[in-house]
């Protein structure tokens, strides 16, 4: 793999670009939010992230990212979306002001077991005739505590009930119990009841992503009884670890770039990149997304199969032969919404980073 130049790490946070598709279609104090996801959404990630939180025995799985929960609420509290991030209307239409938004994998009320929340939280603000891109990361928003009782604890402590204890929260922890509990971030309590008393065990307080481990074990010298804490590090770096990109390089079929990761790679060349067929005919300001297709020389690909806004979008330019004669839309719409791997260079096309050059290609 040969690479021209590589710039340095850029954080995906929210940001503001006119898009000026949908500016002759603005009435005057009408504004846009349009949403992406940052490469913590990509196939590999969501693929390394399920993968560690089944091997942790919860039975816990990530929901596809179109059933994300996408909330979207206005200065006065009113809701302008609560629905799946998939069926968003993009870009959505809202009165100029500052807005909430937030993506969640679930819903997230109160204390539960095998429930980690995943998304991201911002605040925008919009001026009238101004369309701003917020694109999600992905993290874990509450924190997790795992108990492990010693065979010394059990005897030390066998009639008592054992709880986690959160703000005006209480989770019963039975000695059976071998899931993880989750909670908002916060203060977390260990407390053994017994005839309506109560022993304070520990306290920890536990941030956001955080996952600990505890072990709990008494000593019979000791009346009070003593306790070990052990710190599971083995889920926690999954989300900070993952959060700051894909990992992936390009250098193969299997560490294929994602459309968010090209701005990571500008300038790279022989590296393989990754995207669902989302459309053709890109031009800077549009993509078209639904047959028929008058341009057989491109097509578009993004991180979201549902993707219909073109800052959401790669363009592939295609070359003239049996790449373009299996690849463009205008002979073959039947590729819309399969994924793609094609291996190029990282260059500018269409006024944004795309990829030219294909010297290869594989359909999913």
């Amino acid at each position: 793999m040969k690479q021209r130049k590589l710039k340095g790490f850029v954080l995906l946070v929210a940001g503001a670009a006119v898009l000026s598709a949908c500016m002759d279609e603005m009435k005057k104090g009408d504004a846009y939010i349009s949403f992406t996801l940052s490469s913590d959404y990509s196939y590999y990630y969501k693929s390394g992230a399920d993968g560690m939180l089944k091997s942790a025995g919860d039975g816990i799985s990530l929901p596809d990212t179109n059933d994300f929960i996408l909330t979207v609420t206005g200065p006065d509290g009113e809701e302008f979306y609560n629905g799946p991030y998939g069926q968003r209307p993009d870009p959505m239409q809202v009165p100029s002001g500052t807005y909430d938004v937030s993506l969640k994998s679930i819903e997230f009320d109160e204390p539960a077991f095998s429930t980690p929340q995943f998304g991201d939280y911002r605040t925008v603000m919009l001026n009238s005739g101004q369309t701003m891109s917020v694109a999600f990361g992905c993290t874990q928003l509450n924190c997790g505590m795992r108990l492990m009782f010693t065979d010394s604890f059990r005897d030390r402590f066998f009639s008592s009930d054992i709880e986690i204890r959160s703000d005006d929260y209480s989770l019963p922890y039975p000695y059976t119990e071998t899931r993880t509990a989750f909670f908002m971030p916060g203060i977390l309590s260990v407390v053994c009841v017994e005839d309506g008393g109560e022993t304070p065990v520990l306290s920890r307080q536990l941030n956001a992503a955080d996952m600990l481990t505890i072990k709990l074990s008494a000593s019979e010298e000791s009346p009070g009884g003593s306790f070990s804490i052990e710190i599971d590090t083995t889920r926690n770096w999954i989300f900070e670890d993952f959060t700051l990109g894909s990992g992936n390089d390009g250098s193969s079929k299997e560490k294929a770039l994602s459309v968010s990761d090209l701005i990571l790679y500008e300038g790279a060349e022989d590296v393989w990149v990754t995207g669902y067929i989302v459309g053709g005919d890109v031009s800077g300001a549009n993509v078209n997304t639904e047959p028929p297709f008058k341009e057989a020389s491109n097509l578009a690909i993004s991180d979201n199969p549902a993707a219909t806004a073109r800052a959401e979008c790669a363009a592939v330019q295609l070359p003239g032969g049996e790449i373009r004669d299996a690849l463009n839309l205008v002979s073959n719409p039947d590729l819309l919404g399969r994924r793609v791997y094609v291996k190029g260079d990282i260059e500018d096309y269409f006024s944004s980073l795309g990829v030219k050059n294909i010297k290869e290609f594989q359909l999913e």
